[in-house]
C-alpha cells in the first residue's frame, strides 16, 4: 500500500491528511472529514506531542504539550519531530536532546493519536465511510494501535513502535476541546512513560503497565518514533509484527481463566524467550510444554482478578499480556443468581408497583437503586430496568431452580402483565419517575420505544419454555399463555413503535431482538399458523427496510454498535448473504482480536456508564452487553459459514463469555469495566449487565477447533485426544451445548432440558456418544436434542418441537454423522 501524507503547514509537523492507497481503493485516517472544526489551539492533531519532566532534584512535575505551543517555547529541553513517507509506510521520528548541565526525568512523553472517530453530525453512511475504530495493544515494546473502517473494509491502519518507543499506557487526552458525548468517545495518546500521570492524574491506580521514566543527561539525545503501515484487515497483524522485528502471542481459549481452566499460549519470536514474570505472584502458573514450547498458562487456588504476564526476549524486548482469572462459569453463575435474589428481589411495598421484581444495584452502597434522577434505571424498564429480571430469566433457561421461577411468575403476573404492560401489550418506559428528576409520570408511561419490547417478551419466552418442558414448575399460567404474551408482545412494537411513532424505532435492529428468531421458531414449532404468518410478515417488513440501506445498524444515535445482532439474524433467515455479510464486517471492525483480557472480543463501548452508569463518564468499557450480544452474529456466522474461520471463533467466544469477568466472588455483576486510567474499575451498578448476560447464555457452550498447526483447540470445555477417538467435556456455566469443527466435517448438539456430562467422538466410525448429567431436583418432561441436520440418532426416533425427543431418564444417547 501507498501513503500520501498532507501537513497542516510547512512550519508544523501536523498530518492534515493521511491517505493510505491500495490501487483503486484508498481512505484517509484523519480527521480531515469531521463534520466539526478542530483547527487552532486547544485541539490535538496528529504529530502532537505531550511531555512531562523535572530535574532530579524536584519533586514536581513540569508538563508541557505542542498542542498550544507547537515551538515549545519554554519547554528547556530541544525537540524536533519529523515525518517522512518511506516506501509502503510512513514513519515519524522525534528527537529530544538536553543542551542543559542539568538531569532530567521523563516521566510523561506521548504521541497524539488523531485518527477520525468522530461521529458527530454524520449520517450513517458517513460514519461507515469516513470514520474508524482505534484499539491499542498496550504490551510494551510489543505493543501496537490498529486502527478499522467502520464498515470493516481496507485498509487498516497498524501503528508500530520504533526501537525504544514502548507502548506503556493509552492515556485520554481530556483537555482536547473537541466536545465528548455519545457521538465521540475522545482521542487518546500513544504513553511510552506515565510515571508523572501515574503519581498525579491517575491516584496510584495500578495500570496495564508499571508506570515508568526516563533520566536524559546533559548533551544526551533520545530518540523515539512510530511506524505507519498500511493492511488488508487485521488479520494480517501477526505477519506484520513479525516482519518487523517484533513478537507476536496467541492465548487459546482466550486471556480470561475460568475455574480450573487451562490456556495454551503460542509465542511467535524470531528471538528466544528470557524470562517470564508474573505481577501479582501466585495467581497464575505458567509452565512450558515440552518438546513442542507451547507454555500452558493456568490458575492458581481461588485467585480472582487481573495478572499481567512479562515476557522478556533475549535481544532485551519486553511484552505484557494481562489475563483476568475468576472461578469457574457455573460457579460465577450460580453466585449471580444467588445475589439477585437476596439482595436485588424487591419485596417490600412500593408505590410506583415495583414489589416483586430484581431491581439495579449499588455495590458501593450496598443498596437497591430505587430513586435514581435517571428514571430509567429504576423502573424494570429499559436496559438498565429491565436487565436483572431479564437476566433472572436466561439463567433459569438452562439452569432451572424452583424459587426462582416463583419470583418469575410473581414478576410477571404481578409487575410486568397489566402494570409495566398495558392491556393492549405496549411497553412503558419505566415505572418510576420523578417530577424533580424530569422523567415525570406522563414521560415514564410513554411506549415508543422500541428497545424496551425484546427484553419483556424474552421473558415470556423463557416462562413459556420452562412451563413446556418441566411439569409442575410454572403453575400460573400455561406454556400456552406465556407464547401467546411473548407475541403479543413482539407485534405491539408494529403499532407503538412504527412509521407513526416518535423516532419510528422498529426501523432498527434492536438489543436482544434475535429473541423474536427464537419466539418464532416456537411459534413453528407450535404449529401457530396464523401467528406464524403474522410474525413473519412483520420481521420481512422491518428486514425490507434494511436491505434499503448500506448500513443499517443505527438507533436514536449516528452510530451505534447494538443495532447489528438483530440485523444479521434475519439477513441470515432471509437468506440474504450479502448483507449479512456486510453486517458481520461491520462487527469484526469495533470487535478486535488482542492480546488482553479486556480489549480481546470487546465490541466498542464507551458512553453506557455516562447513560447507566455511577460512574457517569465517557471511557472505553470492557464486559458490556454489546460485546456477547454481537457474539450472537460473529459465532452464528462461524457455525453457518462452515469456513475455518478461527479468527472469527476466537473473537466470537472471548466477545460471548465475556460478561463472566463482571461477576465478582459476591456474585455482584457490574455493567461494564472502564478502562481510563483514571478509574480502572468495574462500575457500581448492574444496571444493564442483564442483557450482557442473555448474550452469554445464547451461546454458551464448547466449541473445538482443529488447526492444522497447532492441533485440536477447545474453547469452553476440556478436550483429549486418544487417537482417532475425541473426549469432549463442556466446561461452561450450563453444559448444553457442544460444537465441534475439522477440516472434513462439523456438527452442533444442544441439550434442552438437561447438561452434558461428557462426549465420546470416534472419528473413523463417524459415532457420537453422548452422556448426560444427573437431573437434580428438577426433572424435565423428556430429554430433548437439537442437533446439525448431519447427526442423527442411532435408534430412529421422531422429531416434536423441532428436537428429538427422549425419555427424562436417560443417561446416554448414540448418534451417527451421515
Amino acid at each position: 500500500m501507498k501513503f500520501e501524507l498532507e501537513q497542516i503547514s510547512a512550519e508544523k509537523p501536523l498530518i492534515k491528511k493521511m491517505i493510505c492507497r491500495d490501487g483503486d481503493n484508498q481512505f484517509d485516517f484523519s480527521t480531515n472529514k469531521a463534520k466539526i472544526k478542530r483547527d487552532g489551539q486547544g485541539f490535538y492533531q496528529l504529530g502532537d506531542l505531550e511531555i512531562a519532566i523535572r530535574p532530579l532534584d524536584c519533586q514536581q512535575w513540569a508538563f508541557y504539550d505542542t498542542k498550544d505551543d507547537q515551538a515549545l517555547s519554554t519547554f528547556p529541553l530541544k525537540v524536533h519531530r519529523k515525518w517522512q513517507v518511506e516506501g509502503d509506510h510512513v514513519e515519524f521520528d522525534v528527537q529530544i536532546e538536553n543542551p542543559t548541565t542539568n538531569h532530567y526525568e521523563i516521566g510523561g512523553l506521548g504521541f497524539a493519536m488523531i485518527f477520525n472517530q468522530i461521529f458527530t453530525d454524520n449520517t450513517l453512511d458517513e460514519s461507515h465511510t469516513n470514520s474508524g475504530f482505534i484499539d491499542p495493544y498496550i504490551g510494551l515494546d510489543a505493543g501496537y494501535l490498529q486502527i478499522t473502517r467502520l464498515n470493516g473494509q481496507a485498509p487498516v491502519l497498524l501503528v508500530l513502535p520504533q526501537t525504544g518507543t514502548q507502548f506503556e499506557a493509552y492515556r485520554p487526552l481530556l483537555d482536547d476541546q473537541t466536545h465528548r458525548d455519545v457521538h465521540f468517545e475522545g482521542f487518546y495518546e500513544w504513553t511510552v512513560f506515565s510515571k508523572a500521570y501515574y503519581q498525579t492524574e491517575w491516584d496510584n491506580k495500578r495500570q496495564w503497565n508499571n508506570a515508568t521514566s526516563t533520566v536524559i543527561a546533559p548533551n544526551e539525545t533520545r530518540h523515539f518514533g512510530l511506524r505507519f503501515i498500511g493492511l488488508q484487515n487485521p488479520r494480517e497483524i501477526p505477519t506484520t509484527l513479525l516482519n518487523h522485528q517484533l513478537p507476536t502471542v496467541d492465548s487459546f481459549p482466550g486471556y480470561v481463566l475460568h475455574g480450573q481452566e487451562k490456556a495454551k499460549l503460542f509465542i511467535d519470536s524470531k528471538q528466544p524467550v528470557s524470562s517470564m514474570t508474573t505481577f501479582p505472584e501466585g495467581v497464575i502458573n505458567v509452565e512450558m510444554e515440552k518438546p513442542n514450547a507451547i507454555y500452558q498458562i493456568s490458575r492458581l487456588g481461588d485467585s480472582h482478578g487481573q495478572v499481567r504476564l512479562t515476557i522478556v526476549y533475549e535481544d532485551g524486548t519486553r511484552q505484557t499480556i494481562n489475563y483476568f482469572v475468576t472461578q469457574s462459569a457455573k460457579e460465577n453463575v450460580q453466585k449471580l443468581a444467588d445475589f439477585h435474589m437476596t439482595h436485588q428481589w424487591l419485596s417490600k411495598d412500593d408505590q410506583f408497583g415495583r414489589k416483586h421484581s430484581f431491581m439495579t444495584y449499588d455495590r458501593d452502597d450496598d443498596r437497591q437503586v430505587l430513586g435514581e434522577k435517571r428514571s430509567f434505571i429504576s423502573g424494570d424498564s429499559d436496559e438498565a430496568g429491565a436487565g436483572p429480571n431479564l437476566l433472572m430469566a436466561m439463567k433459569n433457561l438452562l439452569m432451572p431452580d424452583a424459587k426462582q421461577v416463583k419470583c418469575l411468575e410473581e414478576y410477571v403476573d404481578e409487575v410486568l402483565w397489566t402494570h409495566l404492560q398495558n392491556d393492549d401489550y405496549s411497553i412503558k418506559a419505566s415505572l418510576y419517575y420523578s417530577d424533580q428528576h424530569g422523567w415525570d409520570q406522563k414521560r415514564s408511561s410513554e411506549t415508543w420505544r422500541a428497545y424496551n419490547y425484546p427484553h419483556q417478551a424474552a421473558i415470556y419466552w423463557v416462562m413459556y419454555r420452562l412451563a413446556r418442558n418441566y411439569d409442575g414448575l410454572v403453575t400460573n399460567h400455561g406454556w400456552q399463555w406465556y407464547l401467546k404474551q411473548a407475541y403479543e408482545t413482539v407485534m405491539a412494537m408494529h403499532r407503538f413503535c412504527g412509521k407513526d411513532a416518535f423516532l419510528s424505532l422498529e426501523q432498527y435492529g434492536l438489543m436482544v431482538g434475535s429473541v423474536h428468531l427464537l419466539i418464532f421458531n416456537d411459534l413453528q414449532n407450535e404449529h401457530w399458523e396464523a401467528e406464524i404468518n403474522a410474525f413473519r410478515n412483520y420481521m420481512h417488513l422491518r428486514y425490507r427496510n434494511w436491505t434499503t440501506l448500506r448500513y443499517p445498524y443505527g438507533s436514536e444515535m449516528p452510530w451505534d454498535s447494538t443495532g447489528q445482532e438483530e440485523v444479521y439474524t434475519w439477513c441470515h433467515y432471509f437468506g440474504n448473504a450479502r448483507l449479512a455479510k456486510r453486517t458481520i464486517q461491520s462487527i469484526m471492525a469495533y470487535t478486535p482480536a488482542i492480546p488482553h483480557w479486556g480489549y480481546n472480543g470487546a465490541s466498542r463501548r464507551y458512553f453506557d456508564s455516562f447513560v447507566y452508569g455511577k460512574l457517569h463518564r465517557i471511557s472505553r468499557e470492557f464486559d458490556h452487553y454489546a460485546s456477547s450480544l454481537n457474539a450472537i452474529a460473529i459465532l452464528d456466522h462461524y457455525k453457518s459459514s462452515r469456513q475455518s474461520d478461527l479468527y472469527q471463533l476466537k473473537v466470537g467466544y472471548a466477545a460471548s463469555t465475556s460478561p463472566l469477568t463482571s461477576i465478582d466472588q459476591r456474585g455482584f455483576a457490574s455493567m461494564a469495566f472502564l478502562a481510563d486510567p483514571a478509574v480502572m474499575d468495574f462500575d457500581p451498578y448492574t444496571s444493564d449487565f442483564g442483557q450482557a448476560f442473555y448474550g452469554y447464555v445464547h451461546d454458551a457452550g464448547q466449541y473445538s477447533y482443529h488447526d492444522l498447526k497447532r492441533g485440536w483447540l477447545s474453547f469452553g470445555g476440556r478436550l483429549v485426544e486418544h487417537g482417532q477417538q475425541l473426549t469432549l467435556v463442556p466446561e461452561d456455566a450450563f453444559r448444553r451445548r457442544l460444537f465441534l469443527h475439522d477440516d472434513q466435517l462439523n456438527f452442533e448438539i444442544f441439550s434442552e432440558t438437561k447438561g452434558i456430562k461428557q462426549v465420546d467422538f470416534d472419528v473413523e466410525e463417524r459415532l457420537v456418544i453422548i452422556e448426560f448429567e444427573a437431573s437434580g431436583q428438577i426433572v424435565p418432561n423428556h430429554l430433548r436434542l437439537k442437533t446439525t441436520d448431519n447427526l442423527v440418532p442411532v435408534d430412529h426416533v421422531q422429531k416434536k418441537r423441532g428436537a428429538y425427543q427422549f425419555g427424562a431418564d436417560s443417561k446416554t444417547i448414540q448418534l451417527k454423522l451421515v
